[in-house]
């Protein structure tokens, strides 16, 4: 790489730090005409010219729109930067540091804006945009704020315990994933967790050939059958009776042709699992436990086999 497309290069993702990748393009201009060949120069007018004319447009969106579209787009932009054999990590880093500046910035202005039904989501928001600029500590102080201002929501608490495993602290990490999946796992957005502990797990499940609605159920199964879902707290005494009731439900509804099995089997699986582990510590629970090991059986007798072997 000539000098000239190096210092372009510096400039460019300088400005695209700043969250503006108009200018960044036009910087990188010259160079590339010096420099054809160049793939790392080539991404990163890919790069800009993805975010250009999105981010000009910003101001005719109201705040929340703003922050929104940004979060959206990024996903989009990181879904199709796949289609390139190699990406460069700095042009990556730059662009997403810049777009989530931006976000922040709306997200931060829209909290004294927004009413009390709103300040969980625009919390939830600004976490997640201090955890993409890898500001952990400000990222689990809004999230969670915003896990106080909403009923158990499963999408703040994978936040949570994607912070937590972020900065290394895995036992809170494994407790609130296992959590998160449990109280709604169709909540959780998977394209927004960046931890090696949940993307691991994801790919392990996906190359089982889940995909959609049915890989985030499976995800907490195979979570518990791999040790990653391994911190486990006690049910309280409603908790129990409502995990039964929801049992119930799903076991009726196992029963109907129309029922979608794909999604239904481990979700249900997953409730055994949680049943299973507070029989553990209950009196005369062993009898109770071996129960639900053969409903699992009759269900799944791989799940079965891989439970028992843990």
């Amino acid at each position: 790489m000539g000098f000239r497309s190096e210092e372009g290069l510096t400039k460019a993702y300088a400005l695209l730090e700043e969250g503006k990748p108009a200018l960044a393009k036009q910087e990188l201009a010259d160079s590339l005409l010096y420099d054809l060949d160049n793939s790392e120069l080539k991404f990163a007018v890919w790069c800009c010219t993805f975010w250009a004319d999105f981010v000009q447009q910003l101001p005719t969106l109201d705040l929340f729109e703003r922050g929104e579209g940004l979060i959206s787009r990024w996903k989009k932009f990181h879904g199709e930067m796949n289609r390139y054999r190699t990406i460069p990590e700095r042009a990556v880093y730059a662009t997403d540091k810049g777009i989530f500046t931006l976000a922040l910035q709306n997200y931060e202005i829209l909290q004294d804006e927004s009413t009390d039904d709103q300040k969980a989501e625009v919390y939830r928001k600004i976490g997640f945009c201090y955890k993409k600029l890898g500001n952990y500590a400000n990222a689990l102080q809004y999230l969670t704020e915003a896990n106080r201002s909403a009923a158990s929501s499963a999408a703040i608490i994978a936040e949570m315990a994607d912070c937590y495993a972020l900065c290394g602290e895995e036992k809170n990490a494994k407790l609130l994933f296992r959590e998160a999946f449990f109280i709604d796992a169709q909540a959780i957005d998977l394209a927004l967790l960046d931890s090696e502990l949940i993307r691991v797990l994801i790919r392990q499940v996906e190359e089982k050939k889940y995909t959609g609605a049915a890989l985030k159920e499976w995800i907490p199964v195979y979570g518990v059958l791999y040790g990653v879902f391994s911190i486990k707290r006690q049910l309280r005494s409603q908790e129990v009776g409502k995990l039964k009731q929801d049992i119930f439900a799903a076991e009726n509804e196992l029963r109907d042709p129309a029922s979608d099995l794909k999604t239904l089997t481990p979700k249900l699986i997953n409730m055994y699992f949680w049943l299973i582990d507070h029989y553990v510590t209950t009196e005369g629970g062993r009898e109770r436990t071996n129960e639900v090991l053969l409903k699992i059986k009759m269900m799944d007798r791989e799940i079965y086999t891989l439970y028992n072997m843990k």
